[in-house]
């Protein structure tokens, strides 16, 4: 019998999971963060008062099964005039949230129009803001803005939050969790991808009492305004301490090493530096009755790493 997934996070970490996952089973359920407040996806957002389509476009064009031509028209963006930085994707799902009169609506008619194996769905479906308390006690609100003030004012995230407080879960995306074999959390931006989900009123307690596997895929390389010089037990840490109760029973990390140039580039980039598991943090998850899974999880092309979806579901299955 064909296994229930259901994927937790952002769409720009999870999309290339959810491809690889496509081969393994049909039964997928991207839940999404909705927090996106930058970009094209920000412009929408406030000018339409409609929830932030960027993420859950990427999951779209991941889970579809449509030809190349209508996956780069999805992910089109316009590079002059009153479009400028607006994505056709993006728009499409404005124009049929406003034919259809709910975003939830409109993500089932993109299902349907491009053909997508499984499920998208918004982890809430109320107007959230995210909030960073830093360790300098500094706060500041929006998720575009988070990364930027943390890395200016030299410090580190100490905890988030939402506003409004705790916003209700969407009913699909708790009865996803409790519903499924496996659940993925991850891969993507700590703090602004991932974490959002957990603040999220109903998702903590339906990842507490799922049957589920729960597995978190760790980032291969640390985020500039995030996770700077964070361990994978930092990670993981943070995780909990957001999420309140000890659900993770996996965590799959990356030890295929790439290029010394390839991170000389990163580091002169962003500062980023790779995430290995060290004899400390499996000390660490042996202690939590964690498993630990190491093998060759990412592929380099055109000198960027990217995890390899295929060799993570070949790995899950």
């Amino acid at each position: 019998m064909e296994k229930k997934i259901a994927v937790l996070g952002g769409g720009t970490g999870i999309s290339t999971i959810l491809r690889g996952l496509k081969d393994y089973s049909k039964n997928i359920s991207a839940v999404v963060s909705m927090s996106d407040d930058g970009g094209g996806s920000g412009i929408l957002r406030e000018e339409l008062n409609m929830l932030p389509p960027g993420d859950v476009r990427r999951c779209l064009i991941a889970l579809s099964n449509t030809d190349n031509t209508m996956k780069r028209l999805l992910n089109y963006r316009f590079n002059s005039g009153s479009l400028k930085n607006q994505n056709v994707g993006n728009i499409l799902i404005a124009a049929l949230t406003d034919i259809f009169g709910s975003f939830d609506k409109a993500l089932l008619e993109m299902s349907s129009v491009f053909n997508v194996t499984g499920k998208i769905i918004p982890v809430t479906l109320d107007e959230t803001h995210l909030v960073a308390e830093f360790e300098s006690k500094d706060k500041v609100v929006g998720e575009s803005y988070i990364p930027k003030m943390c890395y200016r004012l030299n410090t580190k995230i100490e905890k988030m939050s939402m506003i409004p407080h705790y916003p209700k879960a969407n009913d699909e995306a708790v009865k996803a969790i409790l519903s499924s074999d496996i659940v993925i959390i991850g891969p993507g931006s700590l703090y602004t991808s991932i974490i959002p989900n957990f603040l999220v009123a109903g998702i903590n307690e339906a990842l507490r009492d799922t049957e589920a596997k729960v597995i978190y895929i760790a980032n291969a390389m640390t985020q500039r305004g995030e996770t700077l010089e964070y361990s994978l037990r930092d990670h993981f840490d943070a995780i909990l301490k957001h999420a309140e109760y000890d659900f993770i029973d996996e965590v799959i990390v990356n030890n295929l090493r790439a290029s010394e140039e390839v991170y000389k580039y990163y580091y002169n980039k962003d500062e980023s530096m790779p995430i290995f598991a060290t004899d400390d943090d499996r000390k660490y998850f042996r202690e939590k009755n964690v498993k630990i899974t190491e093998g060759e999880f990412i592929e380099i092309k055109n000198g960027l790493i990217r995890h390899d979806g295929d060799k993570i579901g070949a790995s899950i299955f």
